[in-house]
C-alpha cells in the first residue's frame, strides 16, 4: 500500500522562521455540525451491485484504499478494476492535493515530466510544491535556470465526482440492499459509462455526480475510524443527509440543487512561469501524518 501523502508540513528556514503549509485551500469555508448516525458494516451481494454480473468475487474498498477505505463489499472484477485508472486516480489526486507536472527551462532541451507534486498552502495564501516521490537530479538543473515554465494538470471534477458517486451508491447498497428505481438506474448507467470509456479523456460527465454536495474535514485526526458512517450535516441551509467516508469526506446521499444546471468546471492543462530563487538549506520540523519508514 502506498504511503499516505502528508496533509501538512512545517519547515524551519535559515532565518529561523517557520513555514507552515497544509492541504486546506485558503479562503472562506462552508461549515456545519455533523451528527453521526450509523456505522455501516461490510455486506456481500449475490450479484455485482453495479452491473448485475453474477460473479461478484472482487474485494471492493469503500472509499478507495488510498483514502483510508476498507473492504466493505464485493463487485465483479471488471467493475472493481475499471474505475481505478479512469476516475479513482483523479479522486486520489484531488484528495491529496496533487498535480501532474512538467518543467522546462533554457538549461535542458525540451520539457521533462516531474510526476506528481503536492500543493500545500500557507495561511497567507502562498503555496509550496513538494515532490510526492523521488526526484531526478535533472530537475535541480532545470530549476537552477531561474525562469522555469511549468505545465500542470489538475484533477478533473467530472472524473473524481464519479468516483465519489460510486462510493455513495455502494454505501446505499450496503445499508439498504441493491437499490432500485429511476434514480438508481441512472446512477448505474453513469457508472458503467465511466467504466467502459476508452480512456480517462473519454469519461462522460454525470449530472448526478457533479451535483453531489461534498464537505471535507482537515483536522489532524479523522472524525471517525470506520470507513463508512451515515450522518447528517446541520448547516445554514438546513440538514443534509449523507455518508462520512474514512472520517474525512462527507458526501450527500442525493444531488443538491437538482433543478439547476451544472456549472462548467475549468479543465485542461495550464501553463505558468516560475521565478526560482537561490536554493536554501532548510529543515523539516514536522509532518502530519508522520511518515514512517517501513521495517523488515
Amino acid at each position: 500500500m502506498a504511503k499516505r501523502a502528508p496533509d501538512s508540513i512545517s519547515i524551519r528556514l535559515p532565518d529561523g522562521r517557520s513555514l507552515d503549509a497544509t492541504n486546506e485551500t485558503p479562503g472562506p469555508a462552508e461549515r456545519g455540525t455533523l451528527e453521526l448516525v450509523e456505522v455501516l458494516r461490510p455486506r456481500l451481494f449475490d450479484v455485482c451491485p453495479i452491473c448485475g454480473e453474477p460473479a461478484a468475487t472482487s474485494a471492493e474498498h469503500v472509499p478507495p484504499q488510498r483514502l483510508g477505505g476498507k473492504v466493505m463489499t464485493r463487485t465483479c472484477t471488471r467493475c472493481n478494476n475499471g474505475f481505478g485508472s479512469r476516475v479513482e486516480a483523479d479522486l486520489v489526486d484531488w484528495y491529496e492535493g496533487a498535480l501532474t507536472t512538467w518543467f522546462a527551462s533554457e538549461t535542458v532541451q525540451g520539457k521533462r515530466r516531474v510526476g506528481r507534486l503536492l500543493l500545500r498552502w500557507t495561511e497567507d495564501g502562498e503555496y509550496l510544491l513538494m515532490p510526492a516521490g523521488p526526484s531526478d537530479e535533472i530537475f535541480a538543473e532545470i530549476l537552477a535556470a531561474g525562469d522555469v515554465d511549468m505545465e500542470y494538470d489538475t484533477p478533473e471534477h467530472k472524473r473524481w465526482s464519479i468516483a465519489l458517486l460510486k462510493c455513495v451508491y455502494l454505501a446505499l447498497c450496503i445499508k439498504f440492499g441493491v437499490i432500485e428505481g429511476e434514480w438508481a438506474d441512472q446512477v448505474r448507467a453513469d457508472l458503467l459509462a465511466a467504466r467502459d470509456a476508452r480512456s480517462q479523456a473519454d469519461v462522460p460527465p454525470s449530472k448526478i455526480a457533479q451535483r453531489l454536495h461534498v464537505l471535507r474535514s482537515f483536522g489532524p485526526e479523522p472524525i471517525g475510524s470506520d470507513p463508512i458512517i451515515t450522518g447528517i450535516v446541520h448547516g445554514p441551509d438546513g440538514p443534509l443527509e449523507g455518508v462520512l467516508l474514512a472520517g474525512r469526506l462527507f458526501v450527500s446521499w442525493w444531488p443538491v440543487n437538482d433543478d439547476q444546471e451544472t456549472a462548467p468546471v475549468e479543465t485542461g492543462r495550464r501553463v505558468t512561469t516560475m521565478c526560482v530563487g537561490a536554493p536554501m538549506q532548510s529543515v523539516v520540523t514536522a509532518v502530519t501524518p508522520e511518515q514512517r519508514t517501513p521495517t523488515s
